[in-house]
């Protein structure tokens, strides 16, 4: 009987936050769910019945699919960048110096800095009028007039990544930094002995070693990137046009501008549907290639 009780208890320890976490995230899916069946409103939850209709119109809406290739093109642009410079970043730093020590304090301080005031310095930066890019274009003659990088549908987008990258890339430098440091030692020094070349030992022990947890840091930033909001609200508000808009800030308009609830509800599930589809092929394309390179 104690055996079987000792047995059952961090099964029991464990219980009551997995519960709490259960109704934390069951509750409001289920009414999502539920919402996104009605033709509800802010002033009148589930009113008016109508089945699939939402999601019928989700399909033909040009908009909202605009805002998933934006989302697309955003998370997948800004991810890749960032894990190879973090990557780049975490090899060049890895051996222990103060230099190094130093570099890694101040990688912090983007993580520790609001969003929103990380949106504001941005857009001050790119300001046309006063931005600091601004400044030195035309103070070394490289464009003859103050470009408006927020302003333009074919700069807003990549005027956002930017400042994404310059985010989110020291997360991905520690995280590297960590898998890097968490490789054994002894293959290295038997290559020491062996004198083989710093690029035969990257190629052959490196990178095959740290590709499985570089792939979780890709995998895991890439669904952080698929839900970005605050930067796209402060910096364009989904403009100009709809360049910028994205599925979570096309979401929000939708139910908190226009208050159609019901059809954001939709709009909701169809992205966590998609959401959870990409992750899914993207943890077997993980599977396959760490079945290839053992």
């Amino acid at each position: 009987m104690n055996t079987l009780l000792e047995k059952q208890t961090p099964r029991l320890m464990v219980l009551p936050t997995f519960l709490i976490l259960l109704v934390i995230s069951l509750v409001p899916l289920v009414y999502v769910l539920g919402i996104s069946f009605t033709d509800s409103t802010i002033a009148k939850p589930f009113h008016d019945f109508i089945w699939f209709e939402n999601y019928k119109k989700a399909v033909t809406d040009e908009v909202f699919g605009r805002s998933i290739l934006n989302t697309f093109i955003f998370a997948f642009a800004v991810t890749s960048i960032q894990t190879f410079l973090g990557f780049i970043l975490a090899l060049a730093m890895h051996t222990e110096s103060k230099l190094s020590g130093i570099f890694r304090t101040l990688a912090l301080m983007p993580l520790f800095t609001p969003p929103v005031a990380i949106a504001m310095i941005w857009r001050l930066i790119y300001d046309p009028n006063a931005g600091l890019i601004n400044h030195y274009l035309l103070k070394f003659g490289l464009h003859s007039r103050p470009v408006a990088f927020l302003g333009s549908k074919y700069l807003a987008l990549p005027s956002i990544m930017f400042a994404d990258i310059w985010q989110w890339t020291p997360f991905c430098f520690l995280l590297c930094l960590a898998a890097l440091k968490s490789l054994p030692k002894d293959p290295y020094e038997a290559s020491m002995v062996d004198g083989a070349s710093k690029w035969y030992v990257f190629k052959r022990l490196t990178l095959p070693m740290v590709a499985p947890q570089i792939i979780v840091v890709f995998l895991f930033r890439l669904l952080i990137a698929l839900k970005v909001f605050d930067l796209v609200y402060m910096l364009t508000f989904g403009g100009p046009g709809n360049s910028t808009q994205v599925a979570s800030f096309y979401i929000y308009r939708i139910g908190f501008k226009q208050f159609q609830t019901g059809y954001a509800g939709a709009l909701s599930i169809l992205v966590l549907i998609i959401v959870s589809v990409i992750a899914l092929l993207l943890t077997k394309a993980r599977d396959v290639f760490l079945k290839r390179i053992e």
